[in-house]
């Protein structure tokens, strides 16, 4: 049975109501509501991972042991680059910010920007690949209000 209140809150997460997770925990319901709200914790937002691991669990028990291993040393490997990417691009950012305020200049300011942006990316902040850009045809028939009359001419 969980007593802590960070196992409450991964309860909550996963789906379940704060009364549910008093049941489980033995903290007040309102201790846990109050708890999540302060930390920005939404109940059940951790369920698509929940069933996303399953899925992977299940895919990855199917698998030799020659897949297994190769898996296994190929997410390392990711997980190692993303950490040290996410540490340096910090440290990178910080730098750049420091020498743009000792030496402020418009390129000095597009490189940290851009700097930035990039670091944005690497720590997961922003997409990749940025969403659709949404289309606007200027040039569709436009309605006009007034209502044009052909008359015969005379004969």
């Amino acid at each position: 049975m969980a007593k802590t209140i960070d196992e409450a809150l991964a309860l909550f997460a996963s789906g379940k109501s704060p009364r549910e997770c008093e049941k489980l925990t033995n903290i007040s319901a309102s201790t846990i509501a109050r708890r999540a709200k302060e930390r920005g914790i939404v109940k059940g937002s951790v369920a698509q991972l929940i069933s996303d691991a399953v899925r992977v669990g299940a895919e990855f028990g199917a698998q030799n042991d020659a897949v297994k291993q190769l898996v296994q040393t190929e997410v390392s490997k990711q997980l190692d680059g993303m950490g040290f990417y996410a540490t340096n691009a910090r440290k990178a950012v910080k730098m750049g910010l420091v020498a743009l305020s000792k030496d402020p200049t418009p390129i000095g300011m597009k490189t940290v920007l851009d700097g930035m942006k990039t670091g944005m990316i690497v720590e997961g902040l922003v997409p990749y690949y940025p969403n659709a850009a949404t289309i606007n045809n200027t040039n569709a028939q436009q309605n006009n209000s007034e209502t044009v009359r052909f008359t015969r001419a005379p004969d």
